[in-house]
């Protein structure tokens, strides 16, 4: 599943923050002379004052200047503001290091790791609401959403988690109702299955949207409006957040062997009010010839689902990782319940929870 990823998920150890951050532009950013000293990470420059790398044996992270994105062993991961150049080196905003930096290259010393028993999976659209059309194809969003979630269902369950589904059935859901589905199953896990469309059918791929973060416009725009302040449910969540996103993104693109169009950020409805860690996955583009054909195949949507639930895999191992290292080194028990505290917990009947909605 990509050796590198996962050792990068498992954490490297940081040290204290060097306090070299200045005010630009009316957003407080960091040096990556700080970022690289910290994570003992080699810097150059790929493209002179415009692309950086920084490099460990566990990550290469790139920066270009300008761009509000990093790559993560080359995985797109969406940033709050741009990276720019300041005095002749690369900076970042202080936000962007916060909420994905740290989560990313140092899991293990994010704060309160949250159980992980229950997975809510939420198949997008259904009944009136078809979704995302290829007509030539005869495909369309909802029915293929359902079909992924069920094959993902069934996965997990033989993992040993319990799973609450928003629907089972060809209905139509609510977006409220999904949330509060998934409120009401006390998930740990938020899940949330859609598929993508564009104009223009050579666009291909797949991509993770997680909850922004308060203070950053979303993936989708530039500038900052007065409702991107607020602070939601979701963003309780934020770090542990990016962890489960890349996860998902990482595994699941390497599965099927799709483009990986990144992490991104985005509040949506079925996002914002959830009381559990949540990512909404757009698992390929309906309206591209050659993805579009793959999807229409079982066995194609049956590698979605697999990868989905490798996504769930390294996450979840990035969760027993992180309680084992904060555990009381001197009480042997302690370890033995940090270890039991992600184990996957079956419900009695071994079968999905059933719908009591309908996202």
């Amino acid at each position: 599943m990509g050796g590198v990823a996962m050792l990068v998920l498992l954490g490297v150890g940081g040290l204290a923050a060097r306090g070299a951050d200045v005010a630009l532009y009316g957003t407080t950013y960091r040096p990556l002379t700080d970022v690289a000293q910290q994570y003992g990470m080699t810097m150059s420059w790929l493209t002179p004052n415009k692309t950086m790398s920084l490099r460990s044996k566990n990550a290469v992270l790139d920066f270009t200047v300008n761009e509000r994105q990093m790559h993560m062993n080359y995985e797109p991961v969406a940033f709050g503001s741009p990276v720019i150049l300041y005095k002749g080196g690369m900076w970042i905003a202080k936000r962007d290091y916060d909420k994905n930096i740290v989560p990313l290259l140092a899991p293990r010393t994010l704060p309160d790791p949250p159980p992980l028993h229950r997975i809510v999976i939420d198949p997008g659209h259904g009944g009136k609401d078809p979704g995302g059309e290829n007509p030539a194809l005869k495909l369309d969003e909802k029915t293929n959403t359902l079909d992924v979630s069920l094959r993902l269902a069934q996965i997990l369950q033989k993992q040993g988690y319990a799973v609450t589904l928003t629907r089972r059935d060809d209905h139509f859901v609510e977006l409220k109702d999904r949330t509060a589905i998934a409120n009401a199953a006390h998930g740990d896990l938020f899940v949330c299955i859609h598929f993508n469309i564009a104009a223009d059918p050579t666009v291909s791929g797949i991509e993770t949207w997680v909850m922004t973060p308060p203070g950053e416009p979303s993936s989708t725009r530039s500038d900052l409006e007065a409702g991107d302040k607020v602070v939601d449910p979701e963003n309780k969540f934020d770090l542990w957040n990016a962890v489960e996103g890349f996860s998902a993104e990482w595994a699941l693109t390497k599965k099927v062997g799709a483009a990986n169009r990144g992490l991104k950020r985005a509040r949506y409805n079925v996002l914002t009010d959830l009381q559990m860690p949540g990512m909404l996955i757009e698992c390929g583009f309906l309206t591209n010839p050659t993805e579009g054909r793959k999807i229409a195949t079982a066995a194609y949507r049956q590698q979605l689902a697999q990868g989905i639930a490798d996504g769930v895999a390294m996450y979840a191992d990035s969760l027993a990782k992180t309680r084992v290292a904060q555990a009381p080194q001197t009480k042997a028990a302690g370890s033995t319940m940090a270890k039991a505290a992600t184990k996957p917990a079956p419900n009695a009947a071994g079968a999905a929870t059933p719908a009591s909605a309908g996202h």
